[in-house]
């Protein structure tokens, strides 16, 4: 895959630099693989908004993918599809016993590329094994945090995260935020890059764009009313403010984790530290 420079003919396409979707083969989805979504407009089941600034946007069918993989089965490549869901593409597998299902897709996999999933699978990208199996150093993608619960991270377009050490019961893994984690051998992972590894080199180009995406302009806390925001209102631009959510709850320094449910404890290296 490569990014495409458009003609200039009008302001919005001078920057953009858009993707050219050579390694997407099909156009249509599998129609028994997709299902209907229903936007939510950032809103819960009580109608409050939950997540700020999402709205409108092109309307789009859902893909199943699946994070598990059918273990022992080995598919052969269908073809690789556009997710309008995910960043990175997806690729459609068919089964011997003519089962068809999505997963995300590789990079550099192509149709008719068989993808194994299992503990005798070989190690080559694509393919999905538990940590056991996997040589250390080796980079991986769709990791499980526990095990049998399906890929829960390392999911976004051109991610990778790498295998470091093994040892009796866990595995030490560099995920791609910088954090060290032990993480059961027992927990599958994909071998390999997440495909559509340009993603991070997208650029727009214009605010329609992001709109079709369904992302609405994000405004400053600060320039809001105080009946909007803790940081609103004020004569002037005010600066004695302390950084906080619309909820109140202080931005610097001030912890919200449960320790009921602490994890730390499987966390070698926090994200950012070297």
């Amino acid at each position: 895959m490569s990014l495409r420079k458009r003609n200039p003919v009008s302001p919005g396409q001078r920057h953009a630099l858009l993707p050219d979707y050579d390694e997407v083969t099909r156009q249509r989805p599998d129609r028994r693989l997709v299902r209907g979504m229903r936007r939510t407009g950032g809103r819960n089941n009580a109608g409050k908004i939950t997540a700020r600034f999402r709205g409108g946007g092109h309307k789009r069918r859902y893909r199943q993918i699946d994070f598990h993989g059918r273990v022992g089965m080995t598919g052969r490549v269908v073809s690789i599809e556009y997710d309008p869901n995910r960043s990175a593409r997806i690729a459609l597998l068919q089964y011997p016993d003519g089962v068809r299902t999505y997963v995300i897709a590789p990079s550099g996999v192509k149709p008719g590329d068989t993808i194994a999933c299992g503990s005798d699978a070989e190690p080559k990208p694509g393919n999905r094994l538990p940590l056991r199996n996997i040589p250390e150093g080796t980079g991986i993608f769709n990791l499980e945090l526990v095990p049998g619960r399906g890929g829960c991270m390392v999911r976004a377009a051109g991610t990778l995260a790498t295998l470091m050490v093994k040892g009796d019961r866990f595995g030490q893994v560099r995920l791609p935020s910088g954090e060290v984690r032990l993480i059961p051998l027992d927990a599958m992972a994909t071998v390999g890059q997440a495909s559509n590894p340009e993603h991070k080199y997208e650029v727009s180009g214009k605010a329609g764009r992001v709109r079709w995406k369904g992302r609405k302009p994000h405004v400053r806390g600060t320039a809001m009313n105080p009946v909007d925001h803790p940081m609103g209102g004020g004569e002037g631009r005010g600066k004695g403010h302390q950084a906080q959510s619309p909820s109140g709850v202080p931005a610097k320094g001030y912890k919200t984790r449960n320790r009921k449910k602490w994890t730390g404890r499987l966390i070698l290296q926090r994200r950012g530290r070297q």
